[in-house]
């Protein structure tokens, strides 16, 4: 009886299979990483980008008195994605009045929005 001896040079076909699959697993999940990375980055940017908007249009507001209103617009180009809405309102004195300015613009099909406030004062 002759017994043949292998020579094992070279990985099985299932030991090719399950290191597919751990390699897929883990560029499936590398994958989900920097996209969510890149996806918060633009979000991160959009909130930058009303934060700085609204700010500017608060002050442009705030420099004058101001009668009690209530009026919105959207920004000039290249902001025209982000749109506003003022609000002023009587504050307990006479003199002053509360602002409210909200911006608001959309991420990918959802409306996001920041309301910044101020005071003005005659």
């Amino acid at each position: 009886m002759h017994r043949r001896e292998r020579n094992r040079k070279g990985f099985t076909l299932l030991e090719v299979l399950v290191s597919l699959a751990i390699l897929s697993a883990t560029l499936i999940m590398a994958y989900q990483v920097t996209s969510g990375a890149i996806a918060a980055g633009e979000r991160g940017e959009a909130w930058t980008t009303a934060s700085l908007l609204g700010e500017a249009k608060l002050r442009e507001v705030t420099e004058t008195f101001q009668e009690v209103q209530e009026t919105e617009g959207t920004f000039p180009d290249p902001d025209d994605g982000y749109s506003w809405r003022l609000t002023v309102k009587q504050a307990l004195h006479a003199d002053a009045r509360e602002v409210y300015l909200s911006v608001s613009w959309e991420t990918n099909g959802v409306e996001e929005t920041i309301t910044l406030s101020g005071l003005s004062v005659r």
